[in-house]
């Protein structure tokens, strides 16, 4: 159940643009210093941690430490404000305030640290460690969105697949380094030619998998024809005895599954 709530509670605020959620965090830290001002002696600074946090963890590292001075100084208004009289403004309560201020830096950098490493670890994961390419699992994360998109507005998408032929004459007569530069190169001509929208990803030892949002058949077919030759050309210009195999189908209707459009 708590693992549930959590999860709706992210993605909930991960679609939330950083205007809306830096909005929502500055009134959030308002109507806290508005009840710090309310209940005078009694601590909140753990509520603070709240919208600091979440500034940190969705926005940004830099906004996060900003928040940390916001709140400091919404601390520090309400600590001299004419309803605190009980307070004692000698060294020691404004030694407090520092280490207040020094807790929600440190926590907001925390939050920015743990967020940056799922980030990377999520990014790795994601992908081929020697091309960089989107891997399999990914690419059929991606095209089930973008059926499901396809499906809904009626847009037509192709899918193409590339496959390298005499690849493992490659690998054995010149060696494993120099197959694994060949399809970095591979990677690298394709990713120069796509489009932004567009997902690559490496299915196999040397297969490698297009999608096209948006892309009828006679559209897709000059955008192959032109990587076909611009692949070609790199392998000529390597000295590299490999040729390219490419497919494609187009959708005008989206299939029920993203096995059955690689099928």
């Amino acid at each position: 159940m708590i693992a549930l709530l959590h999860c709706k509670i992210s993605e909930l605020l991960t679609n939330r643009s950083p205007e809306v959620l830096l909005t929502f965090s500055t009134l959030l830290l308002l109507l806290l210093g508005l009840l710090d001002l309310v209940t005078g002696d009694f601590s909140l600074i753990i509520f603070y941690l709240l919208p600091v946090s979440l500034v940190a963890w969705f926005v940004s590292k830099r906004s996060g430490i900003w928040f940390c001075v916001f709140s400091a100084a919404i601390r520090l208004i309400v600590d001299e404000g004419p309803e605190s009289f009980t307070f004692d403004h000698s060294m020691i309560h404004y030694w407090n305030d520092l280490i207040e201020f020094i807790f929600l830096l440190m926590m907001s950098l925390l939050f920015s640290a743990l967020k940056s490493n799922l980030d990377n670890a999520k990014e790795l994961a994601s992908r081929d460690h020697l091309t960089g390419a989107l891997n399999r699992r990914s690419f059929f994360d991606l095209a089930e969105h973008e059926i499901n998109r396809s499906r809904r507005y009626g847009f037509p998408f192709t899918v193409g697949y590339i496959d390298l032929d005499d690849f493992k004459e490659v690998n054995d007569r010149l060696g494993h380094r120099a197959g694994d530069e060949l399809l970095s190169m591979v990677v690298s001509t394709i990713r120069c030619n796509i489009r932004s929208t567009d997902i690559l990803a490496r299915f196999g030892g040397d297969e490698f998998v297009i999608l096209l949002p948006e892309t009828s058949g006679d559209v897709a077919r000059l955008f192959l024809n032109k990587l076909h030759e611009h692949l070609n050309d790199a392998m000529r210009i390597n000295n590299w005895p490999v040729s390219f195999s490419v497919g494609a189908i187009t959708y005008l209707q989206a299939p029920a599954t993203v096995d059955e459009a690689i099928h």
